[in-house]
């Protein structure tokens, strides 16, 4: 038997052609160059003629790397991440770390004794750090980037580089050439600048056991000098570290020979039944936003929506501009939440001229300073409001915070001259109530099998319900729980998404075509926004700010402690394999929430990866990548919550 391994990267494509017996039979390593499809057939071709067999002879092929899907003949695709991890432990058993660099990434990965991922840390979309940085570097120093190693050794001293942006590290060099650095310093230079970057990695996700490093920027003997004075330990390097990541997929290849039964859903028999009240749902849904009410928009799931439907409006959620627009760029800096440039891309095409104001609240610096943009462009004209909102939950910030709704109630009041009184805001809480209790129920019929649809179909009617009138969105749910369930297989993956905003569904899509389902979240712009009802009480404002601040906080609010506990003990009471944390790139309360999250999951011994994202996705490959990665390894690994 015979198993090929393909691993088509930025920069090279290799190939390992394994026996059954573990032994490697060929391996071939050639240039990507501008095509990775003609790439794989080169290869292909090659390693035939250089093992001498036929194409028949070989009974398995897997794909692996960047342009793994340019692979026709492959049988299996495995991300680069899994395929490295197994290359690596076929060369070192002991090995518990591995560095890999190759040409546009690099990763620091945590495996066991039978070369699992275990976890897991990849650089984002630049290329600081990689063979590609290194490629512009030798040129620019007009050296041969096979010499750059040795010539770093002869370097004495290091000379200042400030930035591992490749673009502006290009630039220092420049610079440092213009004042007669020696090129063998600035080699050196470089070289710690990657180590740094490195090892950092490295650390995030443990040193541990034997270090390995793989991939082409292994052969580069000044990063692994560098890399071992700043790690202090010996690195590990195979005969041939490029084939790293094929030998893994062929690995992989063979270890899955036997056909694989395809995982999904498995319909109802019967079919028809399902049609006519999927058309019957379908109606009902196209009318859930159908309002004959004027619009307010708002931001956050802590403004209480009950009070502007009172007042006689029909409050929709701003969910920003779909596609990458760069409108904002004129008005906002670049380094925002990439959400708040978003919604003032849509503002600035003129999406929200129908509304009649917008609400905001303080729920970051970003936002807080966005209403002050927003007045500057309306020449304070138009309705902006801006609601406070306590960080702490105790009694006074309760009463605190139900002053200001009082506040806020009587500010529509005076703008929009019109009077609401306490039938019409109690009315009003009933109405949201009901959908809150249908969703629940709903959630639950869905976790217990007797609604058939996937984790992106449930989180879509979530989205839906967010911006529809309530008695609407409440029909519709019925409907949707009287559809016949379908099951799903016990034996894949499941998720719980948490952390920021996710308006995207190909998050969630991605993490159920990589094979897993998510089963549950903890989001804004999902169950959280359902979650506790408000008690009809003869002091609604006080029972409104009790159910907004009482209820699952978010990453905004002082009590992370309570929303890692709560998560936790939702996945170990659903027994949920996996936790994915996702958060906008620059959201500070996320991303400084998320080294307490990673310890209190590594103690609960929970697979957690997190996904930083923009609020349209641009990196798909890269998004896409983490997750089956994550995927793979709880396949491999699974959890036990």
């Amino acid at each position: 038997m015979l198993s090929l391994g393909i691993d088509i990267g930025s920069l090279s494509t290799n190939a390992v052609l394994l026996n059954e017996e573990g032994k490697i039979v060929e391996s071939t390593i050639i240039l990507t160059g501008a095509s990775s499809k003609k790439a794989v057939d080169s290869i292909y071709k090659q390693i035939l003629n250089d093992a001498n067999v036929k194409k028949e002879d070989i009974n398995v092929v897997t794909a692996t790397g960047y342009g793994r899907i340019r692979v026709p003949f492959a049988n299996d695709t495995v991300t680069e991440i899994t395929c490295h991890a197994k290359g690596a432990n076929y060369f070192f058993p002991n090995a518990r770390t591995l560095i890999d660099i190759g040409g546009q990434d690099s990763k620091a990965i945590k495996l066991d004794e039978k070369g699992n991922v275990l976890d897991f840390v990849m650089n984002d979309k630049c290329a600081a750090g990689t063979g590609r940085f290194l490629e512009v570097m030798a040129r620019t120093l007009e050296i041969d980037l096979d010499d750059m190693g040795d010539v770093s050794l002869k370097g004495t001293k290091e000379v200042s580089i400030s930035s591992l942006c490749t673009v502006f590290a290009e630039s220092e060099v420049v610079s440092l050439i213009g004042e007669a650095s020696k090129v063998e310093d600035i080699c050196k230079s470089l070289h710690a600048s990657i180590a740094k970057r490195i090892v950092a990695q490295a650390k995030r996700v443990g040193v541990e056991g034997d270090i390995v490093m793989s991939g082409g920027v292994a052969k580069n003997i000044g990063v692994v000098t560098e890399l071992e004075k700043k790690l202090g330990a010996k690195i590990n390097i195979s005969p041939e570290p490029q084939i790293i990541g094929a030998l893994g997929a062929a690995i992989i290849g063979m270890e899955n020979a036997t056909p694989k039964i395809p995982v999904g859903i498995i319909s109802s028999s019967d079919s028809n039944a399902g049609s006519r009240q999927e058309r019957s749902c379908i109606e009902y849904d196209s009318s859930i936003n159908e309002s004959p009410l004027p619009k307010i928009g708002y931001f956050c799931s802590y403004i209480p929506v009950e009070i502007i439907r009172a007042a006689g409006f029909h409050p929709v959620r701003i969910r920003g501009k779909e596609g990458d627009g760069c409108a904002s760029d004129e008005v906002l800096c670049g380094n925002l939440c990439p959400y708040i440039k978003s919604v003032t891309d849509q503002k600035l095409s003129g999406e929200l001229d129908n509304l009649q104001g917008v609400v905001f609240t303080n729920s970051c610096d970003g936002m807080r300073r966005l209403f002050d943009a927003w007045g500057r462009m309306d020449n304070n004209k138009n309705f902006n409001y801006i609601l406070d909102l306590p960080k702490n939950i105790n009694d006074l910030s309760i009463k605190y915070f139900a002053s200001l709704l009082l506040k806020f109630k009587e500010g529509l009041e005076k703008n929009f001259n019109r009077k609401f009184n306490l039938d019409d805001i109690n009315s009003s809480i009933s109405s949201y109530n009901n959908v809150r209790e249908t969703v629940m129920m709903f959630l639950d019929k869905q976790w217990n099998g007797y609604i058939g649809q996937s984790g992106s179909e449930i989180f879509s009617v979530l989205k839906k319900g967010i911006n529809a009138v309530p008695e609407k969105f409440t029909e519709y749910l019925n409907c949707l729980m009287k559809q016949k369930g379908r099951v799903f297989d016990s034996n894949t993956p499941s998720i719980m998404l948490w952390g920021g905003i996710v308006e995207d569904n190909r998050v969630i899509e991605m993490i159920e075509e990589a094979g897993a389902n998510v089963v549950a979240d903890d989001l804004c712009s999902g169950s959280r926004y359902y979650a506790a009802q408000v008690d009809i009480t003869n002091d609604p404002y006080l029972a409104l700010a009790k159910r907004y601040l009482t209820r699952i906080p978010c990453s905004r609010m002082t009590n992370v402690t309570e929303r890692i506990d709560n998560v936790i003990k939702r996945m170990k009471e659903r027994s949920i394999t996996g936790s994915i944390y996702h958060s906008l790139k620059f959201c500070d309360h996320n991303l400084y929430d998320y080294p307490l999250i990673k310890k209190e999951f590594e103690k609960h011994k929970i697979p957690l990866l997190p996904l930083t994202c923009d609020y349209n996705i641009a990196s798909l490959g890269q998004v896409k990548t983490r997750v089956e990665a994550f995927v793979e390894q709880l396949i491999a690994a699974p959890a036990k919550c």
